[in-house]
């Protein structure tokens, strides 16, 4: 899961706009692909190396851009609104993918003369050497991988200079989603001269040098300071890069980054809080983009530790929570309600998959049934996060009617991760979004043993099992029954309390345009312009 975060960035607008086709007193061009956008984030990414970066927004927002992703989602329009379409994996840098008919092997074909920077150009040698580096590597793409039964370089075959298959171990429906976020690409015959005995994979000169190849080049990079994008004419696919410079800035403090957008510095924010967003609708020069979002808020029940390790109790704080007060109060009323643990836009969703409702009595019910009138527990929340430290007052007040009593402990960052590796948290905020809108990749991250998110310590053999079957099953019809059973068990055993889901809102001088908003959080800067 992830969120976009971030915080600002103070841009300089230089002259990236091409001579003589500038315009007005802006220094801007009128021309979208010779313009710059300037973009504020929170922080510098911590490597290039996208193989071994976890949990960094700015990060993984870079390298959707930077690198070449051969397949992606397509874009639909709903309501209004332009969003990513997980339900179209479609081939960018790859000029096609397809399974056969088994759907056990899939088939990439990539465009012939696609050159990374170095000039170099990009053949199946470059997706093998890519692929048997993250098999190496054991991280972030062999563990999505072994969802769709993908364990083992030798699953990963070169046909000729131009096309490889990826042989399954069994079809599985998320296959393409999983490409979509697992299918980037090194310039292997690069990174070969950087490799030694000891770092056969040049971890060490990747984690410092930026990839290149993808929508954008990085042409300028400046630890903690600064990253300039420059459009890659050489991207052979559909919808290339919009805007042809983009100067991504690092200003940690949100407060900075709204005083720059209201002063034209920068083109958009990517780090102010919900209370500045609020206030900056009403500024003249800027608008903001709204969109419904995947984003789930959540109250993590440890049911391993006590008292939570009852399931009655675990339904008492479920009737506690003042669901429509916090939509209210805290997100202004730009949040969607919720009914399960599926999130709302995923197919599959159930609006029977959590029964309860605001309702002291009904939690008084739960503690009596629990054999308790009254107990204590510490309740946990981000130090740097106002929006859940609100939610948390307004829980602790009315847990507090029902005979739960809340410590609320805000933790820092690297405490809350120590703290949860330990998995020693009997209740935790939680917020964030699946990278694949998919039941089976939800339960694979949060909801069976071992899964990284499962910060529950939830387990339960029917969802056990259900989540083995679902690996092979591809029937669109057979996979729903499966998800509506899974939201029946959970319904019953109660991990989490489902809160809402915030809307997503962008702060942007009004002259930007093209915003697509990303399903998995990870936004899409081709499509970016500013006529500014």
């Amino acid at each position: 899961m992830l969120q976009l975060g971030g915080s600002v960035a103070l841009l300089l607008a230089t002259g990236a706009c091409a001579a003589g086709s500038q315009s007005g007193s802006s220094g801007r061009s009128a021309d979208p692909a010779a313009s710059t956008l300037r973009i504020a984030v929170s922080s510098y990414l911590s490597s290039w190396d996208q193989d071994f970066v976890g949990f960094d927004p700015t990060a993984l927002m870079l390298y959707k851009n930077i690198f070449p992703y051969l397949v992606d989602y397509g874009v639909t329009e709903v309501s209004g609104s332009k969003i990513l379409d997980t339900t179209n994996v479609m081939p960018t840098f790859a000029e096609s993918f397809e399974p056969s008919a088994d759907q056990k092997t899939w088939t990439l074909k990539l465009r012939k003369g696609v050159k990374f920077a170095s000039g170099n150009e990009m053949t199946a040698a470059d997706v093998k050497w890519s692929k048997d580096r993250a098999f190496a590597a054991k991280a972030n793409v062999a563990g999505v991988y072994r969802t769709i039964g993908l364990t083992e370089p030798d699953q990963v075959r070169v046909v000729d200079d131009y096309t490889v298959e990826f042989a399954q171990a069994f079809p599985s429906a998320l296959t393409p989603q999983i490409q979509a976020i697992s299918l980037y690409v090194f310039d292997s015959v690069e990174a070969k001269k950087h490799a030694t005995a000891a770092d056969p994979w040049a971890q060490e000169w990747f984690a410092k040098n930026a990839p290149t190849g993808g929508y954008f080049n990085v042409t300028k990079a400046t630890q903690g300071q600064e990253i300039v994008l420059e459009a890659n004419k050489g991207y052979p696919g559909p919808e290339p890069a919009q805007t042809g410079t983009i100067r991504i800035s690092v200003v940690p403090a949100a407060a900075n980054q709204r005083l720059q957008l209201q002063n034209g510095d920068i083109d958009i924010a990517l780090g102010v809080s919900r209370r500045d967003i609020a206030d900056l609708k009403n500024v003249d020069g800027i608008k903001v983009i709204s969109a419904a979002s995947n984003d789930q808020v959540a109250i993590q029940m440890s049911v391993t530790t006590a008292p939570f390790n009852d399931v009655n109790v675990r339904k008492a704080l479920a009737h506690a929570v003042p669901y429509e007060q916090i939509i209210a109060n805290v997100y202004g009323g730009d949040a969607r309600p919720t009914s399960s643990l599926v999130p709302l836009d995923m197919p599959g969703y159930d609006a029977n998959g959590y029964p309860y409702k605001y309702d002291i009595e009904a939690a008084r019910a739960a503690l009596a049934a629990a054999g308790q009138t009254s107990i204590n527990s510490e309740l946990v929340f981000a130090t740097d996060n106002d929006t859940q430290q609100q939610l948390a007052v307004l829980v602790q007040s009315e847990a507090r009617k029902a005979g739960i009593e809340l410590k609320l402990t805000p933790l820092d960052p690297a405490t809350l991760a120590e703290r949860r590796q330990q998995k020693n948290i009997p209740l935790q905020i939680t917020s964030g979004q699946l990278w694949v809108n998919d039941v089976e990749y939800m339960l694979a991250t949060s909801f069976v043993s071992g899964a990284n998110l499962n910060y529950s310590n939830y387990t339960n053999p029917e969802i056990e099992q259900i989540y083995e079957q679902s690996h092979t099953t591809v029937d669109e019809a057979a996979r729903r029954q499966l998800w509506t059973r899974v939201q029946q068990i959970l319904a019953a055993d109660v991990p989490w309390v489902i809160i809402c889901q915030p809307n997503f809102n962008l702060p942007v001088r009004e002259e930007v345009a093209g915003w697509v908003q990303p399903m998995d959080g990870l936004a899409r800067l081709r499509y970016l312009t500013t006529s500014g």
